[in-house]
């Protein structure tokens, strides 16, 4: 039977109609679009395991060494990393950061280091203390530094808070020239807020993707959280910042003086324990590296009665 005049056919009609504008209401505007590209994916028809093999060996043979582990058996710095370099003020990490420079340039890598913390001269003296293995190198020695590692060498000019996107342009730019290694101390003097846990995440991004386009190894000092507890080890998670600081990173390496330094009768001698808490790469150890920070050689050794290590040309020693 018909109702209000109308015919069940024309109720249906009427149906289909209200729930057609329904759908279109709730639909969104446009239909999204997927981009199929086949070259995103591994062609596997053009490999072949022996080349595939050849290949991969080639790349996991090239990378560099650090001062406390110079032939790679517990820490390798592979071309498109990135090294965290964490702990609380005073463990030593600036020290063994220069120690880490004079390590590369020695072995030929081109270094590019933002000390924002410190005036780039004296950056420069302090690296030629460290290279020498004194507290008071000689001019003679600051020259031979200069003289033998100034090609090599590139140091950001400015103190105080640094634009990270103008520090990213000038590793790019001297990528192209021949520089391996980017070291920034630290995190907290460039202009992106302790607070802002986006714009972290963002620049963690853009440092990876700068490390990956450039083949540069890139050196990021990243202060904890807070200290841990006294029979607490530290854990990739104590980064200071976004968790991607941390997530992004190929190795994350704490820098912490001994615990017991007051009980050392050797005034220049403090122990060290660089903990290893991640690495992407090489064969993955964590774990402990100890040793000593010699303050009258400004060097980290493993070795507590060790003479300085000299990265300098025996003539600088004459």
């Amino acid at each position: 039977m018909a109702l209000s005049g109308r015919t069940d056919d024309a109720i249906a009609r009427l149906d289909l109609a209200r729930a057609q504008r329904i759908g279109q209401m709730l639909a969104p505007a446009e239909a999204p679009e997927f981009d199929e590209d086949p070259n995103e994916l591994l062609d596997m028809g053009k490999l072949d395991g022996k080349s595939l093999l050849a290949e991969y060996e080639e790349e996991m043979a090239c990378y560099a060494t650090t001062p406390f582990d110079k032939y790679g058996e517990r820490l390798r710095l592979y071309p498109c990393g990135v090294t965290i370099w964490s702990g609380f003020p005073g463990a030593g990490k600036t020290t063994l950061l220069r120690q880490l420079a004079c390590h590369l340039l020695q072995r030929e890598q081109g270094v590019f280091f933002a000390s924002l913390e410190e005036h780039p001269k004296h950056l420069l003296v302090r690296l030629a203390c460290t290279a020498a293995g004194t507290e008071n190198p000689t001019a003679h020695q600051v020259q031979w530094f200069i003289d033998e590692y100034g090609e090599r060498l590139r140091i950001w000019a400015k103190v105080g808070i640094a634009k990270h996107r103008n520090i990213l342009a000038v590793m790019r730019k001297l990528a192209a020239s021949g520089t391996t290694h980017a070291i920034v101390d630290s995190l907290m003097k460039l202009d992106i807020s302790s607070q802002d846990f986006e714009g972290q995440r963002v620049f963690a991004n853009l440092l990876s993707a700068t490390a990956a386009q450039t083949r540069l190894h890139v050196h990021l000092v990243a202060h904890p959280k807070k200290p841990p507890q006294a029979d607490q080890d530290p854990d990739i998670n104590d980064v200071g910042g976004a968790k991607e600081i941390g997530g992004i990173a190929d190795n994350v390496v704490f820098v912490r003086r001994s615990r017991k330094e007051g009980e050392n009768p050797l005034a220049d001698q403090t122990g060290m324990c660089i903990t290893i808490r991640k690495q992407r790469h090489g064969n993955g150890s964590l774990g402990d590296i100890k040793g000593w920070f010699h303050r009258d050689k400004r060097q980290f050794n493993v070795e507590q009665f060790a003479g300085p290590i000299r990265y300098l040309p025996e003539a600088a020693y004459r």
